[in-house]
């Protein structure tokens, strides 16, 4: 029998969409387990293993600025932030970043490589610009204007795992259902545990493997894997919870349905959004728009915990250097900062600041202490913005606040998917937390366990 971790980004494919075709339909769901095996330590992704290794499939995307100066930033200032910074700026934190890789720069100046799908690489080159940017809202040193990232104190270990200009050399070059992009379940989990290993506190991962609810999953090792950071080495996991498009396809509803007694939402759930839906485990952000209100496009989901800017943002340039506000691709198309990929690292961001405040709080109790002091939409806790939008500085001080706090800035969120060969395809791939204007697009095959094969037929030993 082939490993189910070799499977084909194709075939994978080809098994979601038979799995999914019809009309959406709920289904109750079994909660994801942890009880997987620990992934191997090695290779960050097999495809490096894969005759031909990978290619670029394109020039790598880079960032623009179309800001007016009469305006104030639509995302977080140092005047902002100056209330959460009342015990530092995260200095002695370290955060990991999974993503398409960071990029140092004169905004970027603590970054160190712990893992890369390319062969003899480190982590900290980005030819997607989308990790660079998730980096910004986190930790980006402030700039002339104020701008700052939530933590610019932190140090940052990259880790490229995934990439949507990245391919494999073997793959058909007319594969446009599947698209050009690199990154699997397996590579994600043994992309934390080189997290956890290079010793970070607190781990962003701004990828969400969206399938519909059903959908076997071989994600044994990344259940293991987030055992090993939640559980056995006390980590604070946080994920992007995904947007509604082609990498995550029909939106779940908002809201337990109030004529079922008990209803906690699970078995209406249409679009499984992996590693957001590890829900005891990983703190799952949303996504919100200027006005406080849930965006559209972020998927929702009982698993969903708390929300974070996600529209219009601004971050670093590609480089590491400069502001930016727009994604340029390589075909000169711009797309404005948007998407919860950017609303997680504003909450990554929170949780150094309380790791670095309180050094006595378990990763449980730094998650408990950011949902405890969010500001709560007006109905209720729901399931688009969980327990409400992050508040920083009440996360820090422990003064709830019950205004909307100021937009941040180090929040870039990324725009829904292009309908072209990047990124594009149905169930099985899915953004790096998903554009909601086409843009950066980052691309996790999300790999299918077959039916009828048993967790233990395919588990290499503890």
């Amino acid at each position: 029998m082939r490993p189910v971790g070799s499977l084909s980004l194709a075939t994978t494919v080809a098994m979601l969409t038979a799995l999914g075709a019809g009309s959406p339909s709920a289904i109750a769901l079994e909660r994801p387990s942890i009880d997987g095996p620990l992934p191997e330590v090695g290779p960050i992704d097999h495809v490096a293993a894969e005759p031909g290794g990978l290619r670029l499939s394109g020039p790598c995307r880079t960032t623009a600025a179309v800001l007016d100066p009469s305006a104030p930033p639509p995302s977080a200032t140092s005047g902002d932030l100056s209330a959460a910074w009342i015990h530092g700026k995260g200095e002695g934190q370290v955060v990991a970043v999974i993503d398409t890789g960071v990029n140092p720069g004169p905004r970027l100046p603590r970054v160190r490589g712990a893992g890369d799908l390319v062969p003899g690489r480190d982590g900290t080159e980005d030819c997607d610009a989308h990790g660079t940017l998730v980096a910004g809202v986190l930790a980006a040193t402030e700039d002339d204007s104020g701008h700052s990232g939530v933590a610019p104190g932190v140090e940052i270990v990259s880790i490229r795992q995934s990439s949507s200009v990245l391919t494999t050399s073997g793959r058909p070059s007319d594969d446009s259902v599947a698209g050009s992009g690199v990154g699997t379940l397996t590579s994600l989990a043994r992309a934390i545990r080189a997290a956890v290993d290079a010793g970070a506190g607190v781990i962003n991962i701004s990828e969400v493997a969206c399938v519909p609810a059903g959908t076997p999953l071989a994600d044994e090792t990344l259940g293991g894997a987030i055992r090993y950071a939640a559980v056995d080495h006390d980590v604070v996991l946080v994920a992007a919870a995904g947007n509604v498009g082609q990498t995550c396809g029909d939106q779940n509803p908002e809201s337990p349905d109030p004529a079922r007694a008990g209803d906690d939402g699970w078995d209406d759930v249409l679009t499984v959004a992996v590693p957001a839906w590890y829900d005891d485990h990983v703190l799952a952000v949303g996504g919100v728009g200027p006005d406080g209100a849930a965006a559209d496009f972020s998927l929702r989901g009982p698993w969903v915990d708390v929300a974070a800017p996600a529209v219009n943002l601004r971050s670093v340039g590609a480089d590491g250097a400069g502001v930016s506000d727009l994604v340029v691709d390589g075909d000169g198309t711009r797309t404005a900062i948007s998407g919860t990929s950017f609303a997680a690292p504003f909450v990554a961001g929170t949780a150094a600041l309380v790791r670095q405040a309180y050094p006595g709080l378990t990763a449980r109790q730094v998650i408990a202490r950011i949902k405890s002091t969010a500001i709560p939409a007006a109905g209720g806790r729901d399931f688009a913005v969980g327990h409400g939008v992050v508040d920083p500085v009440a996360a820090v001080t422990g003064v709830r606040r019950s205004g909307r706090p100021v937009p941040a800035s180090t929040t870039i969120a990324a725009p829904s998917p292009d309908p072209g060969p990047v990124g594009a395809g149905p169930g099985a791939i899915v953004a790096a937390g998903s554009l909601t204007v086409g843009g950066v697009i980052l691309v996790v095959a999300a790999l299918v366990r077959p039916r009828g094969l048993r967790d233990h037929d395919n588990r290499p030993g503890h």
